[in-house]
C-alpha cells in the first residue's frame, strides 16, 4: 500500500480556485490596463483639440464655434471624470482579487507542505519497518543456524 494524503482532494480543489483566481485576475488587469489606455486617450484628445481651439482664437470667427468648443471640452472633461472614476473601482476589483489569489495560494502552499511532511513521516514509517522485518530475518537466521549446528 503507498502513500496517501487525506486532504489531497481539498489540495485540487485549492488549486483550482488558485488557477480560477489567477485567470480573473489577469481579466481585471487587463480591464484596467484599458482602462488607463482610455482615460490616456481622452486626455491627448483634451490637449489636442486645446491646441485647435488655440488656433481657431487667431482667427475671426463667429461666436457659436467656440460654444460648441466650449460643449466639446465639457463633455471630454465629464468623460475624462467618468474614466478616472473607472479606473478607481477596476484598482479595487484587481486589488481585491489578488488578496483572494493570495488567500487562495497561502492555503494550497500549507496543504502541500502538510503532504510532504506526511509524504516523509511515511517514508520514514517505511523505512523503520523494513529494519525492522530485515533485524527479524537476521536474528531467526541466527537462531535457525544455531539450532541446527
Amino acid at each position: 500500500m503507498g502513500f496517501h494524503f487525506k486532504f489531497q482532494k481539498l489540495l485540487e480543489i485549492e488549486k483550482l480556485k488558485e488557477e480560477e483566481l489567477a485567470k480573473e485576475l489577469m481579466l481585471l488587469q487587463k480591464q484596467l490596463q484599458d482602462d488607463e489606455k482610455l482615460l490616456s486617450l481622452l486626455q491627448s484628445l483634451v490637449a489636442m483639440q486645446q491646441s485647435e481651439l488655440e488656433k481657431e482664437l487667431h482667427k475671426p470667427q463667429e461666436t457659436n464655434v467656440f460654444v460648441l468648443f466650449e460643449a466639446y471640452f465639457s463633455k471630454l472633461s465629464r468623460d475624462i471624470d467618468v474614466q478616472r472614476s473607472k479606473i478607481k473601482e477596476s484598482t479595487k476589483k484587481v486589488d481585491a482579487a489578488r488578496e483572494k489569489l493570495l488567500e487562495v495560494f497561502k492555503r494550497r502552499k500549507v496543504l502541500e507542505k502538510l503532504r510532504e511532511r506526511h509524504g516523509n513521516e511515511y517514508k520514514e514509517e517505511m523505512l523503520r519497518l523494513e529494519n525492522k522485518n530485515f533485524d527479524e530475518i537476521a536474528t531467526s537466521r541466527f537462531h535457525f543456524k544455531k539450532i541446527f549446528k
